[in-house]
């Protein structure tokens, strides 16, 4: 492929600085830029926010959203708020029935993402030379595109979750096979489909019959950390409290480790319209909360968030291994590029990719609490090996290998 004459980023998920939504737009928008590209980014329009890399131009202008099955209205509110406190083996079934029940509903509107790009493009004056990145994009966006008055673009997706997410989380109208066909035929040449697992993209290869390639996650993380591990080490937690990410497992865990380590769980703020079983372990943790366990509860800046990255002496990652299977991790990407160990769920692309001499793996008929005590006694030797094998990592997942792979030969 031909260097682009500017490269454009539609990212709706964009909304403010939860999630890797602005780190990975930033990354990628800083790569092109420093090769020379022009950069613009399309974001959702509740996001204020601004990129630390100078020229990256940026417009909050896109209503339509990237994930709503995980929204909440006032019902879904209702039920789990009043769910959270019944016991746990009952408050374990309502979510569940009640995400199910959502899917199963159709949408309330059409998905307006197509419409609105083609109004911006057109208003940026885009044309057969630039390209248009998503790299976070569900079924229901990208069914949009096809029948969107889009000028000739050439179109790069960078797939994301597993088939079967979004087969369940605003899905297009038709089933993905049909919807990979409907691109094809609508932008032939011009589309580019990727994944940023090797797993992932053979995946989506095998379901479509169209050729996806795999791309590293871009990783922009200061240098790596050499300091001398403490007497009692900090763990760190960081990102959305949800239950496919294990928060509903975290206060039975630190309990175990109470005396032998320190805790930062950073999470977010936590609504009503969160899983009855993720209200229960905050209700827990804010409980034991103290000089020991501190809570963030609130979406952290990014200076702020690299900060308490680099404070980390083992990340925590205790996530469903069955739901994450082939998807990646932002988070161990960059614990990895800093040199910082992890515990990551068994049987998934997080085992694989961090290894067993840099993580613990947990696999998901063991208790948490009894791996966290395997990787502190593991520590000094996880810690080390992660120092070591950090360099490499951050090479193999830059910002320019990104750039590199999603502009290279087809």
């Amino acid at each position: 492929m031909s260097q682009p004459h500017r490269l454009i980023i539609a990212d709706p998920g964009l909304t403010g600085p939860l999630g890797h939504h602005l780190s990975y737009s930033a990354a990628v928008a800083g790569a092109a830029i420093r090769a020379g590209v022009p950069t613009l980014v399309l974001a959702g329009r509740g996001f204020d926010g601004a990129f630390e890399s100078e020229g990256i131009e940026t417009r909050a202008v896109l209503g339509s959203a990237y994930q709503t099955a995980g929204g909440g209205g006032l019902v879904r509110r209702c039920i789990f708020g009043l769910a959270a406190h019944l016991p746990g083996p009952l408050a374990a079934f309502v979510g569940p029935a009640v995400r199910n029940l959502r899917r199963k509903l159709p949408p309330f509107a059409r998905d307006g993402l197509g419409r609105e790009l083609a109004a911006q493009l057109a208003h940026f004056g885009a044309g057969p030379a630039d390209m248009l990145l998503l790299h976070s994009v569900s079924g229901a966006n990208l069914f949009s595109l096809c029948d969107a008055q889009l000028p000739p673009v050439t179109l790069l997706v960078v797939l994301r979750r597993m088939p079967a997410e979004m087969e369940a989380d605003d899905p297009a109208p038709e089933l993905l096979v049909a919807l990979f066909q409907r691109l094809a035929d609508r932008f032939g040449q011009r589309l580019r489909l990727f994944a940023d697992t090797q797993t992932l993209a053979a995946q989506f290869h095998q379901l479509s019959g169209l050729q996806v390639r795999p791309v590293p996650l871009p990783v922009a993380v200061p240098g790596v950390l050499c300091r001398p591990l403490p007497a009692v080490p900090h763990l760190v937690f960081a990102g959305g409290a949800r239950l496919e990410k294990g928060y509903a497992r975290l206060p039975a865990a630190l309990a175990a480790l109470a005396g032998r380590a320190r805790f930062t769980i950073q999470s977010g703020p936590i609504s009503p319209a969160a899983d009855p079983l993720v209200q229960r372990a905050h209700r827990a943790l804010r409980e034991a909360s103290g000089p020991q366990l501190v809570l963030i509860e609130e979406a952290l800046e990014p200076p702020a968030y690299a900060a308490l990255l680099a404070s980390a002496d083992l990340l925590l990652l205790p996530y469903d291994g069955r739901i994450y299977g082939a998807r990646s991790s932002g988070i161990l990407a960059e614990a990895l590029a800093l040199g910082i160990p992890a515990v990551v769920p068994a049987g998934c692309w997080m085992e694989d990719a961090a290894g067993s001499a840099r993580a613990v793996a947990v696999p998901s008929d063991r208790m948490l609490g009894s791996c966290l005590m395997e990787a502190l006694d593991r520590l000094p030797a996880i810690t080390h090996a992660a120092r070591q094998a950090a360099p490499a990592w951050r090479m193999e997942h830059s910002p320019e290998a990104l750039w590199n792979a999603l502009t290279g030969p087809v």
